[in-house]
């Protein structure tokens, strides 16, 4: 019997993956879909869970947890899908506690942390800096920036050590980095990081929890359902979980995916692999089919 030819294969159950192929099967409910996904369940970098709260137990994120009014497409799928948002609490005193666990806890109730007027005069350089840069982005097609190619072979760290003169700052920065994209700073291509301020709007917009910043919203409930609503939409029984794609074969007319135990082929891929997995040995390689 011909080995199952699919029409798409989609390489992560993440919102990504999921998205992806709940589009295409509204362009065309016909279409063969099968997602891979590493994990053991869907979502990602989104995790949900119920833990015990006061009067019983509540559904807490543990990963991406908010978005804002001007991700207008994340905002659609929410209102497709059924569910709400409500407002980021953000009055009141803050905690800010970074340096391991013998470090002081700050307290502040102002936009950014406390900083001293030394750190505060560095970030304040940094971010004119960066800003400038940011202007001279082309969203649509970053590559066409000035000075791309030099911006693209430097890491966010190395414009770190280049540009910010304090230790602080400089710490403060790699824990907004791991929060912001879950990855290092030193993991990072400095023309990655301003085309996404650039799309979002500034800096601080994106570290900010006001009104039109990335945390302003989250979701009633938690965001993990957002993953498993598009689940069911685009049906369990086309999702395999626990099944990490090792290796992506290809030439001009099919595409082999392979995990540890499977070999599919498929007319199309779609790798969702989010950056903190790429560089790993697992994550996927794509060679040329032999004939």
């Amino acid at each position: 019997m011909a080995a199952e030819i699919w029409d798409v294969v989609v390489v992560g159950a993440g919102l990504s993956g999921l998205s992806a192929a709940h589009l295409l099967r509204k362009r065309n409910v016909g279409l063969k879909i099968l997602i891979l996904e590493g994990k053991d369940r869907v979502g990602g970098r989104t995790v949900s869970k119920e833990i015990p709260a006061a009067g019983g137990t509540d559904r807490w994120d543990f990963g991406g947890q908010w978005t804002g009014s001007t991700q207008t497409h994340i905002l659609e799928l929410i209102k497709e899908l059924g569910l709400e948002t409500y407002p980021q609490y953000n009055v009141g005193k803050k905690v800010y506690h970074a340096g391991g666990p013998g470090a002081r806890i700050h307290t502040y109730t102002s936009r950014i942390p406390a900083l001293s007027p030394l750190v505060l005069m560095d970030f304040l350089q940094m971010l004119w800096r960066i800003e400038r840069l940011c202007a001279t982005v082309c969203i649509e097609d970053p590559s066409t920036t000035p000075g791309a190619v030099e911006l693209d072979s430097m890491t966010f760290q190395s414009y770190i050590e280049k540009h910010v003169w304090t230790a602080a700052l400089k710490e403060q920065l790699g824990i907004s980095c791991r929060t912001l994209f879950g990855l290092e700073a030193s993991q990072m291509s400095f023309l990655f990081l301003l085309v996404y301020v650039a799309a979002a709007g500034g800096l601080l917009p994106l570290l900010e929890s006001s009104p039109g910043s990335a945390q302003e919203l989250k979701v009633k409930g938690g965001t993990q359902q957002l993953s498993e609503r598009l689940a069911e939409r685009v049906e369990w029984q086309n999702i395999q979980l626990s099944s990490g794609v090792m290796t992506i074969w290809q030439d001009a007319e099919w595409a082999r995916v392979s995990t540890k135990t499977n070999t599919y082929s498929c007319r199309a891929v779609i790798v969702t692999c989010p950056p903190h997995l790429a560089g790993q040995c697992a994550s996927p390689r794509l060679h040329p089919l032999t004939k």
